[in-house]
């Protein structure tokens, strides 16, 4: 056992080596310890390490990342195995937080509202030419899941396959199991949309006259420090990568897109904004503390005219978790309390292989500001994510 130690977050990582992928088939599929959150929530700092490592075991998660940190307190970082600090794993959809702060800031920067008509600002694909695009469409709609735009989310590509670019994925994706972006449903409901993200990296994209790996590391990425995170796509771990990457392990999985099982791989996605961040979990965990702060109107790298808004709720999501009602903001998952005031700030993932799933707590009168993030390689890590993320940071 390796452990590290740095100071500024508190990171707990784990890794376990389990001779190649983490099951080969999915079945039967592995189950959280039913008393595993309960026993997190009440044990003492030297008594987490050990917990999560053994549930990690049990749920066969071959490669995990957990950092907590808690506004004004100084905090350790703690490495195990072959984990090393700064190797990247992908965000998943939590890349749709740090992306909508990235659109947010271009918005403004561009004098561009929220609820301003974009399509002719789109000057590289008529988007009229899409079902439905005829009709207005705002950040704020694509921002909160509102436009009615479909494709839910996207499979990637394996990393030995040719990545199509943003356009093509939009208007004429290469795969049979895929079709043309479409503006098909109900303008102002709820409908969870990775399409809509790529229209609003399509508009930020022409309206800077840059690419998006640029325009995030320009506008965010860097003044935030996060000297391990990228949206660069395709990646390449010996070339173009801020860091070492940990890769997948993951089993057939044809609903997901995953033809084949993933050993130490990954799927590269052109859908940056909806799915396409690479980072750890300690440079994401300074992320949802700057937007934390900012929606406090404290100082931060995020303006708090963009964080403000990301963390106000616009929607009603429909789905039931046993939290309670989730409504959505502009790339964030919110969590009210019986006075709608916001009580948690969060956002899960699931790419080919990778999970992932953050959750912020604002400051109260009787506990300080904290954030959790948990990011795995395994398809079961979603289970230990969600365990972990509210064991450490009840709400």
């Amino acid at each position: 056992m390796i452990i590290r130690r740095a100071i500024a977050v508190f990171v707990v990582s784990g890794l376990l080596l389990l001779g190649g992928a983490a099951y080969v088939t999915g079945f039967p599929a592995p189950e959280i310890s039913p008393a595993f959150a309960q026993k997190l929530g009440k044990a003492q700092k030297h008594q987490v390490v050990s917990l999560i490592a053994l549930e990690a075991e049990n749920l066969q998660v071959t490669a995990l990342a957990i950092t907590s940190i808690d506004s004004g307190e100084r905090a350790h970082t703690l490495h195990f195995g072959r984990s090393e600090e700064g190797a990247m794993m992908q965000a998943a959809s939590l890349s749709k937080t740090v992306a909508a702060a990235v659109i947010m800031i271009q918005a403004e920067l561009s004098g561009v509202g929220l609820d301003d008509d974009i399509r002719s600002q789109i000057s590289s694909f008529d988007i009229t030419s899409l079902e439905g695009g005829d009709r207005v469409i705002t950040l704020r709609q694509l921002l909160s899941h509102t436009t009615g735009a479909s494709q839910s989310g996207y499979a990637g590509y394996p990393r030995e396959q040719d990545v199509p670019g943003l356009l093509e994925v939009i208007s004429s994706p290469p795969r049979f199991f895929e079709s043309a972006l479409a503006f098909d449903g109900v303008p102002g409901r709820f409908r969870y949309s990775g399409g809509g993200y790529s229209i609003a990296q399509l508009w930020a994209q022409d309206v800077s006259g840059k690419d998006f790996t640029q325009l995030a590391d320009e506008l965010l990425l860097k003044p935030l420090g996060m000297e391990h995170s990228t949206f660069a796509q395709p990646i390449d771990d010996t070339h173009n990568g801020p860091g070492k990457i940990t890769g997948a392990d993951a089993p057939v999985a044809p609903t997901q897109g995953l033809f084949s099982s993933l050993t130490d791989s990954w799927h590269n996605y052109p859908e940056q904004a909806a799915a396409g961040l690479w980072s750890t979990s300690e440079d994401y965990a300074r992320f949802a503390l700057a937007l934390l702060i900012a929606s406090e109107g404290l100082e931060s790298p995020i303006p708090s005219t963009v964080a403000k808004v990301m963390v106000t709720p616009q929607m009603e999501t429909g789905w039931k978790t046993g939290e309670g009602p989730t409504h959505y903001g502009l790339g964030t998952m919110l969590k009210l309390d019986k006075e709608g005031a916001v009580v948690g700030i969060s956002h899960t993932g699931a790419n080919a292989g990778y999970r992932s799933h953050f959750l912020a707590r604002p400051a109260t009168a009787n506990t300080a500001a904290r954030v959790v993030v948990s990011i795995g390689n395994t398809p079961s890590a979603a289970l230990l994510n969600k365990a972990v993320v509210y064991g450490l940071n009840p709400l």
